[in-house]
């Protein structure tokens, strides 16, 4: 699994602000070919954000907020020819008291109000 972290800026530059209400509490890498899944990496990463163990993330279901196979499939799964999709982009979702920004060079972002 991929180490986390809380200060890596990796892939920042313009346009890659957090939103202006909001304060960053977490960020971690998704790697799309490692052998974590993006699901997972996102449980982990609200984990951290709560100071809790992952499987104390559960509820509600992150499969009732959002689809997480249409974000890994839209940013990193592969196009018609089978090459990477390499999408651009960011997609955000509230996710408990959370907004999480899922990012297309695989950082996965946890903020909360500021």
């Amino acid at each position: 699994m991929p180490e986390a972290s809380d200060d890596r800026t990796d892939g920042g530059g313009a346009g890659d602000e957090g939103p202006a209400d909001r304060t960053l509490v977490h960020q971690r890498p998704y790697d799309p070919d490692g052998d974590a899944e993006l699901t997972v990496e996102i449980v982990y990463a609200v984990a951290a954000a709560e100071g809790v163990p992952p499987v104390e993330v559960h509820s509600p279901s992150l499969y009732e907020c959002v689809d997480v196979v249409a974000i890994e499939d839209a940013f990193f799964g592969p196009d018609v020819a089978g090459a990477s999709r390499a999408g651009l982009g960011n997609v955000e979702f509230r996710y408990r008291d959370y907004l999480v920004r899922i990012r297309s060079d695989g950082w996965i972002q946890v903020y909360e109000s500021g």
